[in-house]
């Protein structure tokens, strides 16, 4: 049987949503962003009280658990119109960008604009940008 811990290692404040992630095994990025568009939406508070009681009650994870590995969610370098956050999403989920992108407008529009403009800068905070090569330009003197 599987068990639901908080995570050590991939937390951003007390590891509930990256025990769900590793729990679930799919990024917790993924389930960090969820839990802000519904965060948002409900008005904050039903789901913050609600991330306190887990975090209280979830165990820790031992010290001696391995490591999952699962995929990745990364805004994208390229295919971006602000910061990549979306484009980034439709590459995880491998679907069109503009799909991804009409959705969120979408839900903008039924949550009056501010919700999910919030979303979007955090989700702009903590999701990672994929990795790449960096051109580096030496200027020697």
């Amino acid at each position: 049987m599987r068990k639901l811990y908080r995570s050590r290692s991939n937390k951003k404040a007390a590891g509930v949503l990256g025990g769900l992630g590793s729990y679930f095994n799919i990024d917790p990025t993924i389930i960090r962003l969820l839990f802000l568009v519904v965060f948002f939406i409900t008005a904050i508070f039903p789901l913050l009280i609600a991330y306190i009681i887990a975090a209280i009650v979830i165990p820790v994870e031992p010290a001696s658990r391995a490591q999952k590995k699962y995929k990745r969610l990364y805004r994208s370098r390229k295919n971006r119109f602000i910061a990549g956050v979306l484009a980034g999403i439709a590459m995880y989920f491998k679907i069109d960008p503009t799909i991804v992108r009409l959705i969120f407008i979408v839900v903008m529009i039924i949550t009056g604009f501010v919700p999910m403009i919030f979303a979007y800068i955090i989700a702009w905070i903590i999701m990672p940008e994929k990795p790449g090569r960096n051109i580096e330009i030496e200027i020697n003197k």
